[in-house]
């Protein structure tokens, strides 16, 4: 989009336009124009036509991200990257009531593997339960492509 913007500008500038003056300003506009077109696509623009490894690459680390906010006991803002379908059907009271992360102790994630619109993520959770410290369990999550972005797609268990 950028390019067709400087490309436009540059036409402009040949056929209108003379001076080195009105050029900076053309450039300056240009360069506004890329940026807002850019700003428009939400989430940094994935789609099921990403490649793997870039949608990969964007999944884990919103995993990470969320999973970070888990432990530091976050649930507000961990609800934030759950779909938006997952987040008409659980309520944030009922998220926040169902995920007690004051146990949670690390997180560590093994493989992302993504095809057109699904991401499934594979975790190692340690957490500490009542009888036995530093458990570590598998989790796999489903993540989704929409609007751009990568969702958590949430399951109450």
């Amino acid at each position: 989009m950028l390019h067709a913007a400087v490309d436009g500008m540059r036409a402009f500038l040949q056929v209108v336009v003379a001076g080195r003056r009105q050029w900076g300003a053309a450039a300056i506009a240009a360069g506004v124009l890329g940026v807002a077109g850019c700003a428009t696509l939400p989430g940094g623009g994935l789609t099921s036509q990403t490649p793997p490894e870039a949608k990969a690459a964007a999944v884990a680390k919103r995993a990470l991200e969320r999973w970070d906010l888990l432990l530091k006991g976050d649930t507000k803002s961990a609800y934030g990257y759950l779909s938006p379908a997952s987040r008409e059907v659980t309520p944030l009271a009922r998220f926040q009531a169902r995920t007690n992360t004051t146990r949670f102790r690390a997180v560590k994630q093994d493989t992302v593997a993504c095809e057109a619109e699904t991401c499934k993520v594979r975790l190692f959770l340690t957490f500490d339960h009542q009888t036995m410290q530093g458990v570590v369990v598998p989790i796999e999550e489903t993540w989704v492509i929409a609007d751009g972005q990568a969702w958590l797609v949430y399951r109450e268990y």
